[in-house]
């Protein structure tokens, strides 16, 4: 579909794959991810395909929603995600609650990300408000 909307938020590998598995989903049963990219931006990009000339990364073979889970919980922890700028909705406020660390997993209009459509989502890591 030409159309997709997706944006869930929340934390820990189970939820994270479940959530992986659902955007994966979107494009049909069998999608796989090729490549990938990130931005300081957008976070991590999970790609439906590789181009060199764009300097995505490719993975040495298609990877489902399951087999992208520990690289992705790998970049959640890395240095480089610590580099996405938040803002809005994914970053810290003041509030009467408290905060804790988590992540989103997001497609932006079109269901591209940055503008790309080759894109699958987006993961950043974020900043999770919680009540009192």
């Amino acid at each position: 579909m030409d159309n997709r909307i997706f944006n869930v938020n929340g934390e820990g590998e189970q939820m994270l794959l479940d959530t992986l598995k659902l955007v994966f989903t979107q494009e049909g049963d069998n999608t796989t991810c090729k490549a990938w990219k990130q931005t300081d931006e957008h976070g991590l990009l999970l790609l439906w395909w590789h181009e060199d000339r764009d300097k995505t990364n490719p993975f040495p073979a298609p990877m489902t929603a399951e087999q992208c889970l520990p690289f992705v919980t790998a970049w959640l922890k890395s240095d480089a995600a610590k580099k996405v700028k938040l803002d809005g909705w994914d970053a810290s406020t003041d509030h009467d609650g408290s905060n804790g660390a988590g992540w989103r997993v997001y497609c932006e209009d079109w269901g591209h990300v940055a503008g790309r459509s080759d894109a699958i989502c987006a993961i950043k890591p974020v900043v999770l408000w919680f009540g009192k």
